[in-house]
């Protein structure tokens, strides 16, 4: 078998499958840029740190979503999708495929996720009771200084159910004395 001589650099620029990945590499980012705005003026902006264009081809827009929630959100938008690019693409988009490929999570996904940090549910403290067998009963005054404690934290419907009852229980406790 002969050997042959490696091509110099020369060679290797000037060659077409150079040039084919030069201009796929640019139709790439042409297309992830346009999935970028498109989600941008669908106000669903955060999503494309968890999106990308992989082709298109027999006009079909093929998109990985890195999970099922995601994909099913870009579904849900596939026809406003199909337009941005189908205006703003010199390529022809008739379809829209997501595939939903589950990814660990990256650096430029935690990025993501520090931006938009969700309020962390506040605690709710648990009601000190007395020890069993020793026959004390927390106070009604107690019980109800608790109640309106647990009160803040609940949603309105519960939270005016709870302040009657402390209401009720702090009668019965100045009826008692």
């Amino acid at each position: 078998m002969a050997r042959t001589r490696p091509r110099n650099l020369q060679q290797l620029i000037d060659g077409k499958q150079l040039r084919r990945f030069t201009d796929f590499t640019e139709q790439y980012q042409l297309w992830q840029q346009l999935l970028n705005d498109c989600l941008i003026s669908l106000q669903l902006a955060p999503l494309s740190a968890y999106c990308k264009v992989l082709s298109v081809r027999a006009n079909t827009l093929v998109i990985e979503a890195a999970s099922g929630t995601i994909a099913s959100r870009l579904k849900l938008q596939q026809g406003r999708i199909i337009t941005h690019f189908a205006a703003n693409s010199t390529t022809a988009v008739n379809q829209l495929e997501v595939q939903v490929r589950p990814v660990s999570q990256t650096p430029a996904m935690r990025q993501a996720d520090n931006h938009n940090p969700t309020p962390a549910a506040p605690v709710p403290q648990q009601p000190t009771t007395a020890p069993a067998g020793s026959g004390s009963a927390p106070s009604k005054s107690s019980a109800a200084s608790q109640l309106r404690q647990q009160a803040q934290l609940c949603p309105e419907p519960l939270r005016s159910q709870l302040l009657a009852l402390a209401d009720k229980y702090e009668a019965d406790a100045a009826n008692e004395s």
